[in-house]
């Protein structure tokens, strides 16, 4: 009953290439452009690769791991294929049953046939490697010793000679390459493993990435593994590439060789809030009365949305007010405690006859849905954005109010598990359901679709991660912390190469957008599923507000770009792109946005609308109070100084441009008090003490002390 079943499984991407299953077998397609604005990927040279007089009843998961999966094609018991795939690997692997192997060319392709010199042979030739070249694109086959070749039409039979039974299908950069693939080629990946290491005081997440293989051939058991630009653009890492570079939709894949290979990300920290704003002496200033105002309006209702995507947000926002109303210590407080610990108690608890607020268990699919549902997570889509919301309120009201992690602390990290499961003995819920660990980032699409699967909102995957941060110190779980630190390093870097084309190389020429609003598994769209408005292609990346999106702006030049590319887009489209034109929705995304390089210029736009009469975006409570405090806090404290950090995963340090003070922020959900460490580089530079359950700022530090 595990079995994964479909007539055909399409779009198989294994970069550098795909591979479809279909009537006669499997197809592989090696991209040589990208068409229609770059958005479909196109080969002029597509091989089949079946079996003679075989025709499978359909396509079955076998066998999967990290980054690898196995598929088996029958027709019946005793005549069927296997074929193997892994993410980044230029090889495909198929093991034969039964089947006579045969190739299949495109329609009157007029096809060279070369030896391991790059020599053309005549057929039928006798060996264990050929190379097929057709336009520009070359294929190059591995078999067992004495395999015959023999070239019919648009057809290659091939005949075994003993009992080992199997073709490697390999995409060559060029026919020059025959030869090292040749060396690594029989290695068959059986298994694949990703691991990783949270170091608080280097701050840095170690990945270690192996693969075991089997020799089909010969004593090698090296692989040729690809890397995308999130893999070695901005990490410490062992990658010896050898020349062997591929097109994909995420960028140039480069390859290298082996069985183990190292990848360390850095990671500076994140905080769920800034500290309290405090008025500065200058133009558009802060209000201290207006932000009561604002927390008295919210306080005055704890209504909560029935499905899990809504009422995630409402609950986030229940946290968010309670940590701003602790910061500027007011009375607000225990009402916003009060209304998250009423909601959070009842959509953990069930009680029979209720239609909303609780989660069931799909045992056969190892999987928590929460209900009411909405935009088809009852089909799994979108778990991670929905329960990433649960992730960090449960850290929040944990805070707060150590009495619930006690009763509800199990419950929270059932939630977590469901999108994010780390621990590989937890046979509850599968591997990290939503995330594409070779990838770099999550997927939304639950069980996928024929054209493969998609990610619409980055951010929300990263607010993932930081609420499994955030739990996981709260909870003081120190693996579900780390693996929160490993899904944002990665997940982080792979928005700025995917969804932002941050080095200006990833998207293909033709694309006419500085950014993209969903990344699929082939290529990409400039669009949302609920709106064509540029301002919300940009802002679904941009939500929801908190300085965990500080990596945003970590390039505040490109963050006044993007911005400006997004302005140019909407005055182009919608003919107005003021904050004004937005609403309060899609307005206070933008004001949360800016607020993180130009917070001036946020809380001049607050203020303009708050004085403007008849205003309903700056008096809207709901949205606007936290982008209120957020602008305001962050004009007081700066910029994050990324070369600073702490020796806790839950801190930030952040630098004044005007005067170059730092400010060290550390939020301490334990009861205890912590003493942290705080860094310049890898320099200790001071010490500073955490308050227990706050968020602790300075301005100075302590001497360290031994």
């Amino acid at each position: 009953t595990d079995v994964i079943v479909s007539k055909y499984a399409r779009s198989l991407w294994a970069y550098p290439m795909k591979v479809d299953t279909g009537e006669k077998g499997i197809e592989i397609f090696f991209p040589t452009r990208w068409a229609d604005k770059g958005n479909d990927p196109v080969s002029e040279f597509p091989l089949g690769v079946g079996g003679q007089d075989f025709k499978p009843a359909d396509a079955r998961a076998k066998d999967w791991t990290d980054w690898t999966v196995v598929f088996r094609m029958a027709q019946s018991p005793e005549k069927y294929l296997d074929v193997t795939l892994g993410q980044g690997m230029p090889c495909v692997w198929i093991e034969y049953h039964g089947v006579d192997p045969e190739l299949r060319l495109p329609a009157g392709a007029d096809a060279k046939f070369l030896d391991e010199s790059g020599k053309s042979i005549a057929m039928p030739a006798t060996g264990d490697a050929i190379a097929i070249e057709f336009k520009g694109r070359c294929y190059g086959i591995f078999a067992p010793d004495q395999t015959r070749f023999t070239a019919e039409k648009d057809r290659i039979a091939v005949k075994f000679s003993g009992k080992d039974q199997y073709l490697v299908v390999s995409a060559l950069p060029s026919s020059k390459d025959l030869p090292t693939f040749h060396k690594y080629a029989f290695a068959i990946p059986r298994n694949t493993e990703l691991s990783w290491d949270y170091d608080p005081a280097a701050g840095t997440l170690k990945s270690v990435w192996k693969v075991t293989a089997q020799a089909l051939k010969g004593t090698n058991r090296d692989v040729i593994q690809g890397w995308l630009p999130h893999h070695y653009r901005k990490t410490a890492n062992d990658l010896k590439f050898d020349k062997l570079d591929y097109l994909s939709a995420r960028g140039k894949l480069r390859c290298a060789t082996g069985n183990e290979f190292t990848l360390t990300y850095s990671f500076n920290g994140i905080i769920p809030n800034l500290p309290a704003p405090k008025p500065v002496g200058a133009k558009n200033d802060y209000d201290p009365a207006r932000m009561h105002t604002y927390l008295q309006e919210l306080a005055a209702t704890n209504k909560y949305a029935g499905d899990t995507y809504w009422g995630g947000k409402d609950i986030v926002r229940f946290g968010q007010d309670a940590l701003m109303a602790q910061q500027i210590d007011d009375a607000t407080y225990k009402t916003f405690v009060d209304h998250l610990r009423t909601a959070m108690v009842d959509w953990f608890t069930y009680t029979p006859g209720e239609k909303e607020h609780y989660f069931a268990r799909y045992p056969r699919w190892k999987a928590l849905v929460g209900f009411n549902t909405s935009y088809g997570s009852e089909g799994f889509n979108d778990h991670h954005f929905h329960y990433g919301y649960f992730t960090w309120a449960a850290a929040m009201l944990g805070m707060n109010d150590k009495q619930f992690l006690t009763d509800y602390g199990g419950m929270a990290k059932l939630v977590a598990k469901e999108y994010a499961n780390y621990d590989r003995t937890d046979k509850q819920f599968p591997f990290m359901r939503t995330f594409d660990i070779w990838a770099g980032h999550s997927w939304a699409a639950g069980t996928s679709a024929p054209g493969g699967q998609n990610q619409e909102s980055s951010s929300e995957a990263i607010q993932s991660w930081a609420g499994l941060i955030l739990l996981g110190e709260a909870l003081g779980d120190k693996q579900m912390t780390a693996t929160g630190v490993m899904g944002y390093a990665m997940e982080s870097q792979a928005i700025l190469e995917y969804w932002f084309n941050i080095n200006g190389d990833v998207f293909d020429k033709s694309w006419p957008h500085p950014v993209v609003g969903m990344v699929w598994s082939g290529g990409q769209v400039y669009g949302t599923y609920f709106s064509g408005d540029p301002a919300w292609i940009y802002g679904i990346q941009w939500l929801p507000a908190s300085p965990a999106l500080s990596y945003l702006v970590r390039d505040p030049e490109f963050a006044r770009k993007s911005y400006a590319d997004m302005v140019k887009d909407r005055d182009a489209k919608e003919h107005q792109s003021s904050v004004k034109s937005m609403g309060p929705d899609l307005g206070s995304v933008m004001l949360g946005y800016v607020s993180m390089y130009d917070p001036a210029w946020a809380c001049e736009q607050l203020d303009t609308l708050w004085n403007e009469p008849g205003d309903k975006i700056a008096h809207n409570s709901t949205q606007m109070a936290i982008m209120y405090y957020l602008s305001h806090a962050q004009r007081n404290v700066g910029s994050v100084d990324w070369s600073c950090r702490t020796s806790s995963p839950t801190s930030m340090v952040f630098v004044n441009p005007a005067n170059k003070e730092r400010t060290y922020v550390v939020w301490n959900p334990t009861a205890k008090e912590q003493v942290v460490s705080v860094y310049e580089e890898s320099k200790v530079i001071g010490q500073m003490k955490a308050a227990p359950q706050a968020m602790t700022r300075a301005a100075t530090l302590l001497p360290t002390t031994k």
